[in-house]
């Protein structure tokens, strides 16, 4: 479908504008940094507000188009992997939480379930194809999206997939450690890749709007309307902001695009986003903030997810972890790794 008829069906679905709905399309290609398409983000605004455009444009959302922060997810998904559920103790209280490992024949991810969430996949065995209404997708420790299910529906589909397995590698097993013997170098990465990497970051793209309000209490994309925001959830609220960062890493083998969320933006500038926030109110020029960037040329070693970008066609990687070289432990790692080789 094209953009024009998207907005005019937006628009005509929600009650909202067409310039709204613009806007709408607009911010939600900020916050992602361009991991989506125009009309993919007009996709995602359009679920938000509760249109009907999966029927409208006959078009399904897959895996491997899942990126973390996307909100009103209608996906449906094969169960290949039913995993154990874990009990875990968070200040003082006991919890609950199993996996399922879905996917389609774009590749697999984790849905997770938690506490009460566990009564609801019972009777889902291995096997089973699911169909999710209104989920969302989050950052799992691997810096991959997983499904959850939050105040969505789920309920069995007859419809039948074909899985193609492809669970991005867990380095580190999920404890934030780097290490010199499982990195490997850009030239070498692809997409679904989850890799280790040691570059100089050598461009920033100077974004005209670097932040994004979202909502104090979940963190969720709050929206505004009539001069105030609100959240899906929590209604209207005092919105927040987060900030989202892209440039270019480079580490002598080749460069790649890659995009900086929240506290992984802010420790790039060593600065809160609110310090940023209150730096570019000051000046009246949100673009001022990166006058503050001061890591162009610095090395460090960078870990996230490989993904395409459907618009530009090239692969970019979401970082989700950054940590500054330590020398003695990469000479360590190294010899580690000679004397097993």
């Amino acid at each position: 479908m094209e953009m024009e008829k998207l907005v005019e069906t937006i628009s005509k679905q929600s009650g909202k504008g067409a310039e709204d709905v613009k806007k709408l399309i607009s911010d939600k290609q900020t916050e992602l940094s361009g991991l989506v398409s125009e009309e993919g983000a007009a996709y995602i605004v359009g679920r938000e507000l509760g249109c009907s455009l999966l029927k409208d444009t006959a078009k399904e959302l897959k895996v491997k188009n899942l990126v973390a922060g996307m909100r009103s997810v209608d996906i449906t998904v094969k169960v290949t992997e039913i995993q154990e559920p874990r009990t875990f103790n968070k200040n003082g209280k006991e919890g609950k939480v199993q996996n399922l490992i879905v996917g389609d024949e774009t590749g697999t991810a984790r849905f997770s379930f938690w506490n009460d969430e566990l009564d609801r996949i019972k009777e889902i065995k291995a096997g089973d194809v699911l169909k999710l209404t209104r989920g969302y997708a989050k950052l799992d420790y691997r810096g991959s999206p997983e499904l959850r299910l939050g105040k969505g529906s789920l309920e069995k589909s007859e419809e039948k997939i074909e899985v193609t397995e492809s669970r991005p590698a867990q380095g580190g097993q999920g404890t934030g450690s780097f290490s010199a013997a499982g990195r490997t170098t850009i030239d070498k990465i692809k997409e679904g890749d989850f890799p280790e990497i040691r570059a100089c970051m050598i461009q920033i793209f100077r974004r005209k709007k670097p932040f994004y309000e979202v909502c104090p209490e979940c963190g969720k994309r709050a929206y505004e309307k009539e001069g105030k925001f609100t959240c899906k959830d929590h209604g209207e609220v005092t919105p927040a902001y987060s900030m989202v960062v892209s440039g270019v890493l480079d580490d002598g083998t080749g460069n790649i695009r890659a995009v900086f969320f929240r506290d992984i933006a802010e420790k790039l500038f060593d600065k809160t986003t609110k310090e940023l926030k209150d730096i570019a109110q000051k000046e009246m020029n949100a673009e001022v903030i990166y006058e503050h960037f001061s890591v162009l040329g610095k090395e460090f070693i960078f870990r996230g997810r490989v993904k395409r970008n459907d618009m530009t066609e090239s692969i970019e990687m979401t970082v989700n972890d950054i940590q500054e070289i330590d020398v003695k432990k990469e000479a360590e790692d190294i010899i580690s790794g000679l004397e097993k080789a």
